[in-house]
């Protein structure tokens, strides 16, 4: 008990850093950690999936005591761009890290050469590679303890995870928490109706199903977080802006359902057209700070 309270006060005063480099205002992180970061290791292998190698890269926590929480970082890009290094991914998981969390940002398989669920497939495996005895004894991680954290497409990909997720939590694919920036939740054609959804964004979800439309496409639903919505889902964090590329009505459907099955969830909705990774202003990084915290940390003291 003594040193997990301890972790949470290292957390509260060190995640401050969290996410401190990805504001609006501010220009993108540097793809490089900085300096003082903990321990990082990159291009580490944890899958092979149609022959490709599936790569991560891990930020560990320098000086800790004992098992720590955990969060995998699923980079955005519309579903045919990006890599573990993308869009800031490499900063954050260094910062992270610098807050007693450790991070590790996945690759997964591009579309249009890969459909769904080729995407989920691949976290997946990442997930549950992590949770292995070698790997949780070299990351000094706690299988028990980890969360998703997803941006734009990759906010997809972690609210499908986390709602499909069986098993417990030391073992399969459950998780403890999931942040999604930014995340369309109902692909289905119904989907089409929450909001007005952009041409953009339209494409990107078309091309990740492996569909030409909506009105013939088997997979829509099962990519659809929204319907997979139970009472055992984790905690969700959503941040969206009112007027940005997903409609906010796909969002609002998402905490609705949550709630209405008893899931704690957050719904952090911003003024303007910010996106993704562009949502993190100074109030959502103290917001996902805390959540972080409560959700990876302080809820693990509540039964010793």
């Amino acid at each position: 008990m003594r040193r997990r309270f301890a972790t949470v006060v290292v957390l509260v005063a060190s995640l401050g850093l969290l996410l401190s480099g990805c504001s609006a205002d501010a220009p993108e992180p540097s793809a490089t950690a900085p300096a003082d970061a903990g321990a990082v290791r990159n291009d580490l292998q944890y899958g092979t999936a149609s022959g490709e190698k599936l790569l991560l890269n891990a930020c560990l926590p320098e000086g800790a005591k004992g098992a720590t929480a955990a969060v995998i970082l699923i980079h955005g890009g519309g579903f045919d761009s990006g890599t573990k290094d993308f869009g800031g991914m490499t900063a954050l998981c260094a910062e992270l890290a610098d807050g007693g969390i450790a991070a590790f940002s996945v690759d997964y398989r591009l579309a249009p050469k890969y459909a769904y669920p080729a995407q989920v497939n691949d976290v997946t495996a990442a997930l549950e590679w992590l949770r292995e005895p070698a790997q949780v004894a070299e990351f000094g991680i706690d299988p028990e303890r980890i969360g998703l954290f997803g941006s734009s497409a990759g906010a997809i990909i972690a609210s499908s995870i986390g709602t499909k997720g069986s098993g417990s939590l030391n073992g399969g694919d459950r998780v403890a928490a999931v942040v999604a920036l930014s995340p369309a939740v109902d692909l289905t054609e119904s989907g089409l109706l929450l909001g007005d959804p952009s041409k953009v964004a339209i494409a990107s979800i078309l091309q990740y199903l492996g569909c030409d439309d909506f009105t013939e496409c088997p997979n829509a639903r099962d990519a659809s977080a929204l319907y997979a919505v139970d009472k055992t889902d984790p905690p969700f964090y959503i941040a969206m802006s009112k007027n940005e590329l997903v409609p906010l009505a796909q969002g609002q459907a998402m905490a609705l359902a949550l709630k209405s099955v008893g899931v704690p969830v957050i719904l952090d909705v911003k003024a303007g057209k910010r996106h993704a990774l562009e949502l993190l202003d100074e109030a959502t990084r103290a917001s996902i700070r805390q959540f972080l915290i409560e959700e990876l940390v302080t809820a693990s003291t509540r039964t010793d």
